[in-house]
């Protein structure tokens, strides 16, 4: 998916950015809106795929979704944290971005594999309670 390969770049753009004390007090807050707003049109992109599919191709829409959200939530934050100089949570969202790229790289790689995803794994759990 084009997509999620360009939202995960750009991710691992904002994660390299980010980690670098220097960079991120420097460069980040002048930057920071431009790059919201780049993960606030992946989120309008996969909104619009999820609401055109009505497959199982739903479901990785609404997950790669959710992360774009989580990602355009963390660099507004984080860009209020830079100026205001608060490092416990400058840390958090550091931690959270991280936590992104992750999951990103697990949904395409999953994704590209051709292993499930995530639909069968809803219909496993609703098994294994049943059974338990």
């Amino acid at each position: 998916m084009k997509q999620a390969r360009a939202l995960l770049a750009e991710t691992l753009r904002l994660q390299t950015l980010v980690h670098d004390d220097e960079r991120l007090r420097n460069e980040f807050p002048r930057i920071s809106r431009p790059i919201a707003d780049t993960f606030r049109d992946y989120e309008d992109h996969f909104r619009y795929q999820w609401h055109q599919d009505n497959g199982r191709g739903r479901l990785l829409y609404a997950r790669y979704l959710s992360i774009a959200q989580d990602l355009r939530i963390a660099t507004t934050v984080l860009r209020g944290s830079v100026r205001y100089s608060n490092e416990a949570s400058i840390e958090i969202k550091r931690a959270e971005i991280r936590q992104s790229v992750r999951k990103l790289v697990g949904l395409i790689r999953d994704g590209i594999s051709g292993e499930s995803d995530g639909a069968d794994m809803v219909t496993d759990v609703d098994r294994a309670l049943a059974l338990g």
